[in-house]
């Protein structure tokens, strides 16, 4: 425990500089054209134009761990039609299916708009749909996702709903494929919300992390708590947050590398800003990057979205010149400027980055749409250490049910004691299956449901819980003779 929390403090301190990342595009569609997810693909699968759309916002992808698989959800904004539009994959032994394209939201929204300091709302007369009620042009999108994979009992999906002038927060029910209206926050304090990300406060408990909301024409940062609750914002009309003219995306640096950190592109002053701030107490600069200014007509917004890999990189669309540019952590320097190859990107609007993968959302078009691609360091040794987690977490064992032995696979991100037991359905423990220092990176225990004294225990549910510094988390399982 004190090994595990020494790590993490030092890590506060900065991370050298590395090699600049190495790109690889991903086709996850399996297929030789087209590699990325685009009309063309819906075409062949679905039809001619079938959920066409024009002018899609932000992005972000849910990774959820299935029994034998992960299922992974791009969710993409389409501003035009004020809906989401997700598409589901499932991988299986490294390799995706595309499993379906749904939408949500595709209703004609309520008009909000303001008047001196209140907010009026027009809502027309037609019945909802879904459960999502109206979207009024979305622009970005989140997952909390706090252990890596998307757990639909306590995780969840922030839409930034620009023409409401709020944040809507919506739950994932996995029984029936479906996302659920659960609450909206930021109403009273939104003018021209612009960007969202979430912060991971790298804690167990849900409520102690917070949502950030950029907003372009107040030239402010807004803080609220994951549960919706206003708690700070930085910057005010007229003035603006510091070295912020106008900001079109926002990104928490990871708090094993960069904590308390995030970044703000600013498009109206062609720069990126590096800030520092906790969950509670001031904001305050740590530095810039200036990008070279282009002749762009008057009002054009070219610094679109931006994230940050797990080795702190920052990386910072360019949509006026189809690239992105990638900065260090410091942002003392620019690393590199990629362009996929062959075809470049085509208009790109947001960057998702999660793990490993990074996810580019780009203009709709026959040959453009979602591209997905890997990061590697440059260097030998960092290339090694990409292969570590870089969250805690548990997955569900495998084969479940299981009949004479099954495997529990869990993630440590960085070295310490770790606590694995077993219980049964009354909560008396069964057996220690781990109770040990461990190494980072990805573990597996094989348990042949033998209890302490080594005799074979009787069918029925149990329950296998890990601890792991302040990590904690449970999942049942069923052994059947």
């Amino acid at each position: 425990m004190k090994l595990l929390n020494i790590i993490l403090v030092l890590s506060a301190f900065g991370v050298p500089a590395l090699a600049q990342p190495v790109i690889t595009p991903v086709n996850f569609l399996n297929t030789d054209e087209p590699e990325r997810m685009c009309q063309g693909y819906i075409d062949d699968q679905y039809g001619l134009n079938y959920m066409a759309f024009l002018q899609p916002t932000g992005g972000a992808v849910m990774r959820i761990d299935k029994s034998n698989h992960d299922h992974y959800k791009y969710i993409f904004c389409d501003r035009p039609f004020n809906r989401l539009l997700i598409f589901s994959l499932d991988e299986y032994g490294g390799e995706r299916v595309p499993a379906g394209v749904k939408e949500y939201g595709r209703q004609i929204p309520p008009i909000t708009f303001r008047t001196d300091d209140s907010l009026s709302t027009v809502t027309p007369p037609y019945p909802q749909r879904d459960s999502m009620g109206c979207f009024s042009s979305p622009v970005d999108v989140v997952v909390s996702s706090k252990h890596g994979y998307f757990e639909p009992a306590e995780d969840y999906v922030y839409v930034l709903d620009q023409g409401n002038l709020r944040v809507v927060k919506l739950s994932y029910n996995s029984e029936n494929d479906s996302l659920i209206w659960v609450d909206t926050f930021g109403e009273q304090y939104l003018d021209m919300p612009t960007a969202i990300d979430y912060a991971d406060y790298n804690e167990s408990n849900y409520d102690n992390h917070d949502i950030y909301v950029t907003d372009g024409v107040l030239s402010k940062v807004f803080r609220f708590s994951a549960k919706g609750d206003y708690e700070a914002d930085f910057g005010s009309w007229g003035y603006g947050l510091a070295h912020i003219g106008y900001p079109t995306g926002i990104a928490m640096a990871p708090y094993s590398v960069e904590p308390n950190s995030f970044y703000i592109s600013d498009s109206r002053n062609h720069r990126v800003v590096k800030y520092h701030s906790e969950s509670t107490g001031p904001i305050y600069v740590e530095r810039r990057y200036i990008f070279s200014r282009h002749a762009l007509p008057d009002g054009m917004l070219y610094i679109k979205g931006v994230d940050v890999d797990t080795y702190g990189n920052v990386y910072v669309i360019d949509n006026f010149n189809d690239c992105i540019t990638v900065l260090s952590s410091a942002l003392d320097e620019s690393l590199l400027t990629y362009t996929r190859q062959p075809e470049s990107f085509d208009r790109p609007n947001d960057i998702y980055i999660d793990n490993n993968e990074m996810t580019v959302f780009e203009r709709w078009g026959e040959y453009t749409g979602i591209n997905s691609f890997v990061i590697q360091q440059g260097s030998p040794k960092a290339a090694a250490s990409a292969q570590l987690p870089i969250r805690f977490y548990l997955y569900q064992n495998y084969p479940n049910p299981f009949n004479s032995s099954t495997i529990i696979k869990f993630d440590l991100p960085v070295p310490g004691e770790v606590l694995m037991t077993v219980y049964n359905i009354l909560g008396q423990k069964v057996i220690d299956l781990e109770n040990s220092h461990l190494p980072a990176g990805t573990h597996y225990i094989h348990w042949d449901g033998r209890n302490a004294s080594r005799a074979r225990i009787s069918s029925g549910v149990y329950f296998y819980r890990i601890e792991a510094g302040n990590y904690e988390s449970v999942k049942k399982l069923l052994l059947l003779k």
